[in-house]
Formats: structure tokens, sequence, C-alpha cells
């Protein structure tokens, strides 16, 4: 039960975060100078200028297995062998 509250408290920190967010942002746009600013300060931080977002990289990128270990880490791999093995 408190799990289940805990994310609600969470969800709804969250939701009120953005919303308060998106609302300074339509006042900043609201006036010409403040939002000539904010798009001079957005096109520093995205210098590619595509426009990407960071949810567009949430997820992860797959890891390439280590040399001579298997895909969990754990072991080494078919292929390899070590002093031990030979």
């Amino acid at each position: 039960m408190t799990t289940i509250i805990e994310r609600a408290i969470t969800d709804y920190e969250h939701k009120r975060f953005v919303a308060e967010f998106h609302a300074a942002v339509r006042r900043t746009m609201a006036d010409p100078a403040a939002g000539e600013e904010y798009r001079a300060e957005a096109a520093i931080l995205d210098p590619a200028g595509d426009g990407l977002e960071l949810e567009d990289f949430s997820e992860p990128i797959p890891q390439a297995p280590r040399k001579g270990r298997d895909a969990n880490g754990t072991g080494v791999t078919s292929g390899s062998q070590t002093t031990a093995n030979r």
C-alpha cells in the first residue's frame, strides 16, 4: 500500500513540475526579448539543431560483451581460452 501511495505522490509531483515548467516557458515566450534569449540559449544546448529530445535517447544502448567474457559478463566465451582451459 505504501508503494502505491509513494508512486502516486511521485507521479503527482512530476506532473506538477512539468505543468509549472510549461507555464514558465509560455510566459517567457510571451515576452519577445526573453523569448529570443531563450531561443539563443536553446541553440547553444542543441548545437546540431536537430530538435531531438532527451527521451529520443531513453533506451539504453546495448553493450558488446567484453573480450574474454560471455554476454552476461560471467564467463569465458566459447571462442577464447584462458590458461586454465588449455
